[in-house]
């Protein structure tokens, strides 16, 4: 069973693919809730799809449609996982954002693949065991749940190594495995 994550914005998208592999014995204890996941989880690749500020907005759109159209077609996944965005204050990066959460969610629809969303709070409870978890911490739990120690740098869709942007692509992985912690992927 393969999992997209994604993590909208319109700079930056980070996408992070995992898979499920069933086992008889549970191997992961998730989240708050104590469930244990049915199989192993493998991350199987991840990344960030980038777009220049100087670019028209539609060429912007159409960049993050094709690069994640790329994606879904090269891994096929069985569920696309997007985080559901909560802005209190600023309306102008509620707006922008919400147009890349509309590329998703067209891309999801276009394949035919099932798509839910997470808030951010929901993410970390279950990922991380509390809502108040900050980026270093997420990062670690979900590094514990693949058991891994470190992950590879992030690629962006040119395949160069992406440092910076590292963050977007980690929290589309801990989307992911929020959604295996809130499906019948456990016991």
């Amino acid at each position: 069973m393969l999992i997209l994550g994604i993590d909208p914005g319109i700079a930056t998208t980070g996408w992070g693919v995992v898979e499920i592999q069933e086992t008889k014995q549970p191997s992961v204890k998730m989240g708050n809730s104590g469930k244990k996941l049915k199989g192993r989880v493998k991350l199987l690749e991840y990344g960030c799809i980038l777009t220049r500020p100087e670019d028209e907005m539609t060429n912007r759109l159409l960049i993050l449609r094709n690069e994640l159209k790329r994606v879904l077609n090269k891994y096929k996944p069985d569920w696309l996982i997007a985080e559901r965005l909560f802005f209190g204050v600023n309306s102008k990066t509620a707006m922008v954002v919400g147009q890349a959460r509309g590329i998703v969610m067209l891309v999801a629809a276009e394949s035919k693949t099932q798509f839910f969303e997470y808030t951010g709070l929901e993410v970390k409870l279950e990922v991380a065991k509390h809502g108040r978890a900050d980026k270093k911490d997420v990062q670690k739990h979900v590094r514990g749940l693949l058991g891994v120690s470190e992950l590879p740098k992030p690629k962006d869709q040119t395949g160069r190594e992406v440092n910076r942007f590292r963050d977007d692509a980690y929290d589309a992985v801990a989307i992911a495995l929020c959604h295996l912690s809130k499906t019948k992927v456990l016991r």
